[in-house]
C-alpha cells in the first residue's frame, strides 16, 4: 500500500492550515456582518468563534491518532463504518471541487473591478489553479513553504493596514445593544463559513513529521484566525459608517483607502492575491491527498493512488484534480455554473463535515472531558443547522441520501458475491 513521506513539519503545517482556513470569506464577510448588524456585528463573529471550539479539539484528537490522508472519511470509516467513510469522503471531494474554484473566482473578480481588467475575471483562476497544481506536484514541503511566504506578506498586509486605520482614525467602540433573532442567525450562519477549514486540513495530516503537534497547529492557527478577523472588524468600525454600500462588495478597499490613501488600491490587490493563492495552493495539495486516499481505499480508481518514487507525492491525483478545478473554475467564471451555488454547496458540506467528525469523535472517544466535547459538538451542530435554513438541510439531506445509496450498494455487492 502506497504511503505519504512524512515531511511536514510544525511550523510549516501551521501555515498550511492557516492557508486553508483564510479565504475569500476574509475579503467580504468581515464587511457584509458590518453592514448588517453595525457595531454589533461582533457579537456573531465571537459565537461562531467560541463554538467551533469543541469541533476543533475533535478533529485535533483524531488527526492525533488517526493521521491518514483521507482524513474525515477515515476517521467516520473507524467509527461509524464502511459506508459512512465512503459517503462522507465523497461529499468532502465535492465539497473541494466546488468550493476551491468558487474562491479562485473570487479573487478573480476582485481583482477585474478594482485594476479595470475584465479579463482577470476568469484569467486569474486559470492561473492560480495552475500555479497550485505546480506547486502540488513539488510536494507538501514546497508548497508549505511558499505558503509560509504568502502568509506572512498577508499578516504584514492587514495588521498595518488595521492599525494605521485604528490609530489615524481613532477607535470606535463596539456596541452591546443585540440584534434581532433573525439578523443574527442569518449573519451567524454566514460568518461560520470563516471558521470552517480545519477539516480540510486534516487531508495533509499523513504527511506531518509528528501527530503530536497536531493539537498545537490546530491551536495556534485558531488563535490567528480569530486575530485577524478581530482586527479587520476593529478597523471597518473605525474608518467607515455601516450603511456604507461598498462594505458589501469591497471591504478590504475601502478600509485600505481609509488607512493608506492612494496606496489603498495596490495593497488591497496584493492582499486579495496573496490571500487566494496561499488558499488555493493549500487547498489543491489537501484535495490531491484526500483523492489519493480515497483512492488507496478503493473507493476512487487505483492510478490515483500511485506515488512518485523520489518522494512519495501523489502526482497523478494532483494533475487528476487540477485539471478538474480548472475546468469548473473556466465555467463558474464564464457564468455557465451558477457561482453563487458553488459557495453555497461547498459551504454546507463542509459544516456536515464537521458534525460527521464529531460523531466519530463521541464513539472512539472516551471518558467525561469527551462526553462533555461530545454534547456541546451536539449542541453547535443543531443550533447553527436549524439557523441556517433550507440550504443547510439540503447539505443534510444530501448527505442522508448518499449514505442510503452507499450502504444499499454495498448490501448487494455483498449478496452478489455469495
Amino acid at each position: 500500500m502506497s504511503e505519504l513521506r512524512k515531511s511536514m513539519g510544525g511550523v510549516v503545517g501551521t501555515f498550511v492550515a492557516l492557508s486553508t482556513i483564510l479565504g475569500s470569506g476574509m475579503m467580504i464577510l468581515p464587511g457584509t456582518s458590518y453592514h448588517q448588524l453595525g457595531r454589533s456585528a461582533w457579537m456573531p463573529w465571537a459565537i461562531a468563534a467560541l463554538s467551533v471550539v469543541p469541533l476543533l479539539y475533535c478533529y485535533a484528537w483524531l488527526g492525533r491518532r488517526y493521521p491518514a490522508a483521507s482524513g474525515v472519511a477515515h476517521y467516520s470509516e473507524v467509527a461509524l463504518g464502511p459506508a459512512t467513510g465512503r459517503t462522507s469522503g465523497m461529499l468532502a471531494t465535492f465539497a473541494l471541487v466546488t468550493g476551491i474554484p468558487a474562491t479562485a473566482i473570487t479573487g478573480g473578480r476582485y481583482l477585474a473591478e478594482f485594476s479595470g481588467a475584465p479579463a482577470l475575471a476568469w484569467a486569474f483562476p486559470v492561473v492560480v489553479l495552475a500555479a497550485g497544481t505546480v506547486v502540488a506536484c513539488l510536494g507538501a514541503n514546497v508548497s508549505g513553504k511558499l505558503q509560509v511566504t504568502l502568509l506572512l506578506g498577508l499578516f504584514a498586509l492587514v495588521v498595518c493596514t488595521a492599525v494605521i486605520a485604528i490609530g489615524s482614525h481613532g477607535p470606535a467602540v463596539p456596541s452591546t445593544s443585540l440584534p434581532g433573532f433573525s439578523a443574527l442567525g442569518t449573519t451567524l450562519t454566514a460568518v461560520y463559513v470563516a471558521f470552517t477549514g480545519w477539516e480540510t486540513v486534516a487531508f495533509t495530516f499523513e504527511e506531518h513529521k509528528s501527530s503530536d503537534a497536531i493539537p498545537r497547529i490546530f491551536a495556534a492557527s485558531y488563535l490567528v484566525v480569530v486575530a485577524l478577523y478581530a482586527l479587520l472588524l476593529l478597523g471597518l468600525f473605525a474608518v467607515v459608517d455601516s450603511d456604507d454600500p461598498t462594505l458589501d462588495s469591497a471591504p478590504l478597499l475601502i478600509l485600505a483607502e481609509r488607512a493608506l490613501g492612494d496606496l489603498g488600491r495596490p495593497v488591497t490587490l496584493l492582499l486579495v492575491v496573496a490571500t487566494i493563492t496561499a488558499n488555493v495552493c493549500a487547498s489543491v495539495l489537501a484535495l490531491s491527498r484526500l483523492v489519493f486516499g480515497m483512492a488507496r481505499s478503493g473507493y476512487l480508481p487505483a492510478s490515483l493512488s500511485r506515488v512518485r518514487e523520489r518522494d512519495a507525492n501523489p502526482v497523478t491525483s494532483v494533475v487528476a484534480v487540477g485539471l478538474v478545478l480548472t475546468v469548473i473554475a473556466v465555467l463558474g467564471a464564464l457564468g455557465l455554473v451558477p457561482f453563487e451555488a458553488l459557495f453555497v454547496v461547498s459551504g454546507g458540506v463542509y459544516f456536515v463535515l464537521y458534525g460527521v467528525g464529531a460523531a466519530a469523535f463521541a464513539k472512539l472517544a472516551d471518558g467525561a472531558r469527551a462526553r462533555v466535547v461530545s454534547v456541546l459538538c451536539g449542541v453547535t451542530v443543531v443550533a447553527v443547522t436549524l439557523l441556517a435554513g433550507p440550504p443547510m438541510w439540503l447539505c443534510w439531506a444530501l448527505f442522508a441520501v448518499v449514505l442510503i445509496g452507499t450502504t444499499l450498494f454495498d448490501r448487494r455487492r455483498q449478496v452478489s458475491r455469495r
